[in-house]
């Protein structure tokens, strides 16, 4: 566990735990970063092409943010992905990530 200055000048506890590398296999941040490297993308490109900032994509790739579903069927339309699994998919991670902020901030284990 890690402790970080708070706005008082006192420690906090941080809800999650700080790691390089937040995003899962299989999601669709890590999908769209293999589609976006596979078809030889650079963030910056990607970037001007959807009007997200080159941070913005930056941090929903590595998992820092969770993407917003108008980025997710930005990437769906530049990729050939089908929107309706997109949408799918996106809906299913975002019930994952609440439940599983659910249980962090209850301390509850599965």
């Amino acid at each position: 566990m890690h402790l970080i200055p708070g706005g008082c000048g006192c420690l906090q506890i941080p809800l999650y735990k700080v790691s390089k590398r937040l995003s899962r296999p299989g999601t669709l941040p890590d999908f769209f970063r293999k589609m976006r490297l596979f078809r030889g993308l650079s963030r910056i490109s990607l970037s001007q092409k959807f009007g997200f900032s080159e941070r913005y994509i930056s941090d929903v790739e590595t998992g820092v943010r969770f993407p917003s579903l108008r980025f997710c069927l930005a990437c769906a339309g530049e990729f050939g992905a089908n929107p309706n699994w997109v949408k799918s998919k996106y809906a299913s991670e975002a019930i994952y990530r609440y439940s599983d902020r659910i249980r962090k901030r209850l301390d509850v284990d599965d």
